[in-house]
């Protein structure tokens, strides 16, 4: 019988950090090819609970090149920590700033402005990454 394989804390953080580029990186370009259809899919999930407002539509393109570029900077830093955690231990934090700044954002936005499930749903996704990646500092001390 063969025992499982014990990954060091390096090995997984590296693995976290890859599927966090990966996952941004899709995230990032569905967004910007196709924002419509994303703010609709959120919302008719939000519908499916019968208690959130749609978030409304908008035309404007500016907020969508920010975001996707805000994007593009979460892809490349998940990706720098993956080649070398120890090494780059050091944008862990500047990652998780970034992803607390749109969690926190976005439930003010919930809370002050329009209860809308896409912004709770933002709060709880980008809250997650955010704990996933200070763990993942505190682990590489």
């Amino acid at each position: 019988m063969s025992r499982p394989v014990r990954r060091s804390a390096a090995e997984t953080v590296a693995l976290i950090h890859r599927l966090l580029a990966l996952t941004f990186a899709i995230v990032g370009l569905i967004f910007l090819l196709a924002p419509d259809a994303t703010v609709s899919t959120i919302n008719a999930a939000g519908a499916l609970f019968r208690i959130f407002p749609p978030a409304p539509a908008s035309a404007l393109r500016f907020w969508l090149s920010l975001g996707f570029a805000y994007m593009v900077l979460v892809t490349l830093l998940a990706w720098r920590i993956s080649r070398d955690p120890a090494a780059h231990r050091d944008l862990m934090p500047i990652l998780a700033a970034g992803k607390f700044a749109s969690s926190f954002t976005c439930l003010l936005f919930f809370i002050l402005t329009e209860p809308a499930f896409l912004y709770l749903l933002n709060f709880l996704v980008d809250g997650s990454i955010v704990l996933i990646v200070l763990g993942c500092y505190v682990s590489m001390r």
